[in-house]
């Protein structure tokens, strides 16, 4: 039996706070803040979205030669979707990854909101 790893996907827009105000209003009824110090390591739960309010998060992934690559220092507007299914990068600004290999930490403080899945849709 095939065990199927949560996934992550990357999108790294981030313009949804200066150009999408509505959607904002609408986020802000649903989400939870998540804080975090610089270096702070950040564990995200599975299916839930993530979108980079105020800082930076580096994404790294840990190759299994061991080598550690950063695939992505996402900056505010950024978005962070965890899932325990497959996903597929259908959208080319989106990257995807498993989530056992990869490390998200804060490169100084850092805010971030948790929404419920689907929250992002359509919007980035």
């Amino acid at each position: 039996m095939t065990r199927i790893e949560p996934t992550v996907a990357l999108r790294r827009r981030t313009e949804v706070f200066t150009n999408q105000s509505s959607l904002v209003e609408q986020l802000e009824r649903v989400r939870e803040k998540i804080l975090l110090a610089s270096d702070q390591l950040f564990h995200p739960d599975c299916d839930r979205e993530y979108l980079l309010r105020l800082g930076k998060l580096r994404v790294s992934e840990f190759l299994e030669d061991g080598r550690e690559v950063t695939r992505a220092v996402l900056q505010a507007g950024g978005a962070v979707t965890v899932t325990g299914s497959p996903v597929h990068g259908d959208n080319p600004a989106t990257d995807v990854y498993n989530l056992p290999d990869l490390v998200l930490m804060a490169l100084g403080e850092t805010e971030l909101w948790s929404l419920p899945p689907g929250s992002l849709k359509d919007h980035i």
